[in-house]
């Protein structure tokens, strides 16, 4: 046996927003002129998002003095990082145990307690004792269970949390290991007339995931298929570290994403795959699909573009961001479960290429083996 991704859960907050009615609440604001106006509706319009989910119900409505961050007018004071990091705490655990639930429920046979490995990811908030404990005594985990937290290192995260659960599993072949990510990014959203503070708030939005990892054989609830990684690569760019930033700031975590950032991936990627595939001994011939991280829609073109596949392709990515937007680490996670709703018994052997994007600027791949 190899490690084996063998379930995927998936949850969302009940606050679904219309893009095109959160755009038209920001135009509407007090005060907003007509350049502000039109960079909105050039951002919203081409951002690919038909609805996100946000754990504040507020991103729906115009200022109201029940809003607790949301007000478009900008007449209030910025909330500071401390009370932003006070609703990260009160939501979170909530939503990763929804996700790590529907994990469990595909594999009836595994009882909590039977988890031997823990592992955490998020970089939209962060506390100690944290979402690790928390689950925990939520799920009623064992308290000696392995523990590792994987914080703040943006969208490539989830990937990154897959290849530490991957080197457990071959380090240890009785380890069951649960990955459990979480992201509140609407909690950081922010009033700003630049450019990238714009498109954060156009197509950043909440959600959790959870897997389990394991290289022992797990019997799931219908005899659905797996996943088997096989090779994995990460590489940054060190001369445009600051095209795609994170960084704490005095009234929530502050991001630097540039609209050069498709233009940077279009032109770094192919040779990153390049050495993929080499190290994994394989051509790109030999890929028979592709769950690029849905971070925006510009940045799944730019995928296409240097790698020469069809729109088509990337066909689950799309409808992950129009559904979902991006949900920085987690949103891979939605990708790669739909796959494996799509996947059939003809399909074994095949190969899927896993790509998330982030601060860095860092690109960080998998390929996997369809079991």
């Amino acid at each position: 046996m190899s490690p084996s991704i063998f379930a995927i859960g998936t949850a969302v907050p009940p606050y679904k927003i219309s893009q095109l009615l959160h755009c038209s609440i920001l135009e509407s604001a007090e005060g907003i002129g007509r350049r502000e106006k039109l960079q909105l509706r050039k951002v919203y319009h081409s951002s690919g998002i038909t609805t996100r989910h946000s754990v504040l119900e507020e991103f729906g409505r115009t200022d109201q003095t029940e809003n607790i961050l949301f007000y478009p007018s900008n007449h209030h004071a910025s909330m500071p990082i401390s009370r932003r990091m006070a609703l990260y705490e009160h939501y979170a655990l909530g939503l990763s145990e929804k996700a790590v639930t529907e994990c469990l429920e595909k594999l009836p046979l595994i009882k909590p307690n039977q988890i031997t490995h823990l592992i955490t990811f998020s970089c939209t908030g962060m506390s100690a004792p944290g979402l690790d404990i928390q689950l925990i005594e939520k799920l009623g985990l064992n308290r000696t269970i392995e523990r590792t937290c994987i914080n703040f290192m943006g969208c490539y995260a989830g990937i990154n949390a897959i290849k530490s659960a991957y080197h457990i599993s071959r380090s240890e072949p009785e380890a069951i290991v649960l990955l459990a990510g979480v992201e509140l990014c609407t909690l950081h959203y922010q009033q700003g007339d630049k450019e990238d503070q714009i498109i954060a708030n156009a197509i950043f939005s909440d959600g959790a995931a959870a897997c389990i990892i394991s290289e022992k054989k797990i019997q799931t609830a219908n005899n659905s298929l797996s996943l088997q990684p096989k090779n994995f690569y990460s590489a940054f760019e060190p001369g445009e570290k600051e095209e795609m930033a994170w960084r704490i700031g005095d009234h929530g975590f502050d991001l630097r994403l540039s609209s050069y950032v498709p233009a940077l991936i279009k032109k770094s990627i192919p040779d990153f795959m390049s050495e993929l595939f080499n190290r994994a001994n394989v051509k790109q011939e030999d890929i028979d699909f592709y769950a690029f991280h849905p971070g925006g829609m510009k940045i799944l073109e730019a995928c296409e573009e240097a790698l020469h596949i069809l729109k088509k392709e990337n066909e689950i990515a799309y409808r992950v961001l129009s559904e979902y937007g991006n949900m920085s680490s987690v949103t891979i996670f939605f990708v790669l479960k739909q796959f494996l709703e799509f996947f059939k018994p003809e399909d074994i052997g095949k190969k899927i290429l896993a790509c998330a994007f982030g601060p860095g600027l860092t690109m960080e791949s998998m390929i996997a083996e369809i079991a």
